[in-house]
């Protein structure tokens, strides 16, 4: 895998792959540790953080929205409320979104659910499943790990999403790993 473009072949081979998203083409993981002796927190945490409070992800977001902000008066802002919630387990939380990315309005779907979800694509359409699973390490060691996962379903859709992710790709990974930080200060800070 380089640059986060998954082959035919590394699929293969793949571990732990998402039951909603079996197949995919692009693909970025990053992880923290946390430490913490109430580790039935870490997910919640992360269910309820709004990524607009991290005046650097808001910034990032802002310039990723600006497009959208030239053509409109108004533009809600991007979060984890734009996803749909497919999975919350003890350890894993899973959202999805399915939509056109790479335009200026994301040409998201409505999704109201994971069965919705699950349904094929309309071609020129991606599909993309966001992940964090927390594992015991040692004590009171956490891992938390944030996976994004994206599929299309055909050639022209897999290049216009394989131009955006090389754009994004940067800015999506700095999110997510300040993402992990804020939640780990906020866990650690409570003990």
């Amino acid at each position: 895998m380089i640059l986060g473009f998954v082959t035919s072949k590394d699929l293969l081979n793949w571990q732990n792959a998402p039951a909603s998203l079996p197949h995919f083409q692009f693909y970025e993981r990053h992880c923290a540790i946390i430490r913490t002796t109430c580790p039935e927190k870490i997910l919640p945490v992360i269910a309820r953080f709004d990524i607009q409070q991290d005046v650097v992800v808001k910034t990032l977001m802002s310039v990723r929205q600006l497009p959208q902000r030239l053509r409109q008066k108004s533009v809600t802002p991007f979060g984890l409320h734009s996803f749909t919630l497919l999975e919350n387990t003890a350890t894993e939380l899973c959202y999805g979104l399915r939509g056109q990315f790479w335009r200026a309005d994301f040409g998201l779907e409505d999704i109201p659910d994971g069965r919705a979800y699950g349904t094929p694509l309309k071609s020129g359409n991606a599909k993309l499943l966001l992940r964090y699973q927390v594992r015991q390490l040692a004590g009171d060691r956490y891992e938390l790990c944030t996976e994004t996962f994206i599929h299309c379903p055909d050639r022209a859709t897999r290049l216009k999403m394989a131009g955006y992710w090389l754009a994004i790709r940067m800015g999506s990974g700095w999110i997510r790993q300040r993402t992990l930080k804020a939640v780990k200060r906020e866990l650690e800070k409570a003990g």
